[in-house]
């Protein structure tokens, strides 16, 4: 078991109808009627110069719209970061891999948004941060095993505040077949911490089968909904065991 505290959390993603879910309130009303999420839309990133934000993709823009809103401007140069995604810059890899099978030459900045720590690296350049960052992938458990190795970063460093974002937005509907999972375009931000205000939690994973729950929006989005309500403890099925959250008084 592990002891870690949201010190703060955000979320971006949209209804299905298209309105935007950004704020806490938004947040909080949506988390009382759950509902599939859309696979449209995307964030402003203000935050960015012009020609970054031009250039950044969808999930880029996801991600670090999380990323800024649930940091504080005196924060975001000081933590450590994970990035997690199970497919990351999908669409953009697929351009490049079509590019390739027709014989055209690559662009150097298409291939650079195209790796999987884009995301984790225009954060550090837009927010001057020069600490350890991680970035993550691993299929359904890619929430939890974002949040383990987030944990794991404050093991390390105790003292030291991490910073937990997950984003994916749907992958292309001719390989939609492929994956199980709900579709939706969303990004979540986690601030954590060992100590101080904010949501307690003890973190542990019980091994074993257990059969995964289905539900009709992403696991980073149902974490939100269990910090938007009530209830002592959450608990997401991966097939090789189980992850739980409980409520606690560190």
């Amino acid at each position: 078991m592990m002891d870690v505290v949201v010190r703060r959390f955000s979320a971006w993603g949209t209804s299905q109808a298209d309105a935007v879910l950004a704020s806490h309130e938004d947040w909080s009303a949506w988390a009382k009627a759950p509902a599939p999420l859309g696979h449209e839309g995307k964030p402003p990133v203000a935050f960015l110069a012009a020609a970054v934000r031009r250039r950044s993709s969808r999930l880029t823009r996801l991600m670090l719209e999380s990323a800024f809103a649930c940091t504080e401007e005196g924060e975001r140069g000081s933590v450590r970061t994970v990035f997690s995604s199970r497919h990351g810059a999908i669409h953009v890899a697929i351009k490049i891999l079509a590019s390739l099978a027709r014989q055209e030459s690559v662009s150097p900045l298409q291939f650079s948004h195209s790796v999987h720590n884009a995301q984790a690296g225009l954060f550090s350049i837009a927010a001057g941060n020069r600490e350890a960052s991680s970035s993550i992938a691993a299929g359904t458990d890619t929430f939890a095993h974002g949040f383990l190795e987030a944990v794991l970063h404050l093991e390390r460093r105790p003292e030291q505040m991490v910073l937990l974002v997950t984003g994916d937005e749907p992958i292309p509907d001719n390989l939609s077949h492929l994956i199980e999972e709900p579709a939706a375009a969303y990004a979540t931000g986690l601030l954590l911490s060992r100590s101080g205000r904010g949501t307690a939690l003890r973190f542990s994973r019980e091994a074993g089968r257990a059969p995964r729950k289905q539900r009709e929006w992403p696991d980073a989005i149902e974490f939100i909904r269990f910090l938007h309500s009530d209830d002592a403890e959450l608990s997401l099925e991966s097939g090789r065991g189980c992850w739980r959250w409980e409520r606690s008084a560190l």
